[in-house]
This record gives structure tokens, C-alpha cells and sequence, in this order.
């Protein structure tokens, strides 16, 4: 992957360049794939071929379809975090299972042993945090795309 500011090649998973500091696809002068530059009014790199949109970009508009919000992600933790649905609002859905899982375990350990809200209280502890961290800027979407 190549920073679309600068060219510079990038690791995957970071989320600005460490040679120009510039957020993830937050310019449009090089292709992301092959690290060429790139008219940034072009919609396809003339050459490797590959789409220069960003995911969920239609027009370049604010206000874009596609956009997380802190809004929506942080109430689904706190209401539904239970079932894990801000987690596949963020596109993390090996964390969402995991926290179905644990909620259907809390479930059996209530009503097998009487010591599921133990763990229920756990999980309302884990999402009232991830509902900080989201509400605090401090979580991203699973494309590490920040939320609006």
C-alpha cells in the first residue's frame, strides 16, 4: 500500500503516513496500489488499473453514503453492545461474535449456575468503554476510516 499524498510506501494497518503524516487516503496525488502518481480527478489509475475511489466515496461531498457516525456507533454500544451491533456497524465482526458468544455464555451461567450477571455486568462494563472510545474519537471503522 502507498500513501496517496506522497507515494511512500505504508504499512496496511496504519492509519497516516509516517513520512508525510498525511491521514490514509487523504489526498489523491498517487495511486494507493502502485504507488505511481495519479491525476486526482482520475477515478482508475491509468497504470495498474485499480479503482482510486475511496470505499463508500460516491461524489466527494461531505455527508457521503458509507460514513460511520460516533452517534450511532456509540448508542448501539450502549443499548445493543450486548449483541454486538456497533461492532458490525464498524465492520468488526470477529469482535461482534465474540461478544454474542460471551452474552449467550452469560446467559447459560445465569440460568445453569446463577452467576451469568457477573459476567453480564462485565460486558455492560466493555461496552460502556468502547462507547467512550468511540464518542472520544479514539476508535475507528474497521478500514480505520475515522468517525464523523
Amino acid at each position: 500500500m502507498y500513501c496517496r499524498n506522497c507515494g511512500a510506501e505504508m504499512n496496511e494497518n496504519a492509519v497516516v503516513c509516517v513520512k508525510c503524516g498525511v491521514q490514509k487516503n487523504g489526498s489523491s496525488n498517487f495511486c494507493q496500489n502502485c504507488g505511481n502518481p495519479t491525476n486526482p480527478e482520475a477515478v482508475v489509475c491509468i497504470n495498474c488499473g485499480v479503482s482510486l475511489a475511496k470505499k463508500g466515496a460516491s461524489s466527494g461531498q461531505s455527508g457521503e453514503t458509507g460514513e460511520k457516525t460516533k452517534m450511532v456507533a456509540g448508542l448501539l454500544a450502549i443499548f445493543l453492545g450486548h449483541l454486538g451491533l456497533h461492532e458490525f456497524y464498524l465492520g468488526n465482526k470477529q469482535k461482534a461474535i465474540y461478544k454474542i458468544v460471551a452474552t449467550v455464555i452469560a446467559a447459560l451461567l445465569f440460568v445453569v449456575a446463577g452467576i451469568g450477571l457477573i459476567v453480564f455486568l462485565a460486558i455492560w462494563g466493555w461496552n460502556i468503554y468502547d462507547a467512550v472510545m468511540i464518542f472520544t474519537g479514539k476508535r475507528t471503522d474497521a478500514e480505520g476510516n475515522e468517525l464523523q
